[in-house]
């Protein structure tokens, strides 16, 4: 989360504190923002705000794939437990992670989308939030996104990932998926529907 403040404009709460208790559990005491949840708050949104949503997170993630892999991250209180830091440069460890990711969905794609899902296995890694869900957007009440909350699951990872998780929640929240294609990256939308497919089935 330090990371991401300091590298894009991405709205983040503030990190005060993080402490690991005697239980094993850990925490991180952060800004509280006094917005609404998308999820909550799009029943009552009109289109021009569901737009204008769509058209700040599209900025976010195009923000998140600019960023480069750091040796910095690997030390020192801004360490992220990534492990894939020289993937995006290393394109025989991105291969054999793309090829991991799909032997197991791989029994479970129908001969037709074969091609769709395979095309994938060649996408280069990028940072992704992992979990860009309704539910982890705050916006305010004219529809500007003023936090993006749990980044737990955030890393680099194959560009469909993204999507993927997007497409699985959908259905979570009426309309949200009709404006998927508006946040994400374009062209790729039967690809991202195949891999989505495959992925829920290898469940």
């Amino acid at each position: 989360m330090r990371y991401i403040t300091a590298n894009t404009t991405i709205p983040i709460p503030r990190i005060h504190d993080i402490g690991v208790h005697n239980s094993g559990l850990r925490s991180i005491l952060m800004d509280y923002i006094d917005s609404h949840t998308l999820q909550d708050a799009w029943s009552d949104m009109i289109p021009s705000q569901k737009v204008f949503v769509a058209e700040q997170l599209h900025g976010y993630v195009l923000q998140l794939r600019e960023l480069k892999p750091c040796a910095d991250l690997s030390h020192g209180k801004n360490h992220l437990n990534i492990h894939s830091l020289d993937f995006n440069t290393n394109p025989e460890r991105q291969i054999r992670l793309n090829e991991q990711l799909f032997t197991k969905m791989a029994p479970f794609i129908p001969d037709i989308i074969q091609p769709y899902a395979s095309r994938k296995r060649k996408d280069n890694l990028v940072f992704t939030h992992g979990d860009l869900a309704p539910r982890n957007i705050l916006v305010d009440d004219q529809g500007h996104v003023t936090a993006i909350l749990d980044w737990e699951y955030a890393g680099w990872y194959p560009e469909w990932s993204e999507a993927v998780k997007a497409y699985q929640f959908c259905n979570d929240v009426p309309g949200w998926k009709a404006y998927l294609s508006a946040i994400l990256p374009p062209d790729h939308e039967a690809e991202f529907m195949a891999v989505a497919f495959a992925t829920h089935c290898s469940r």
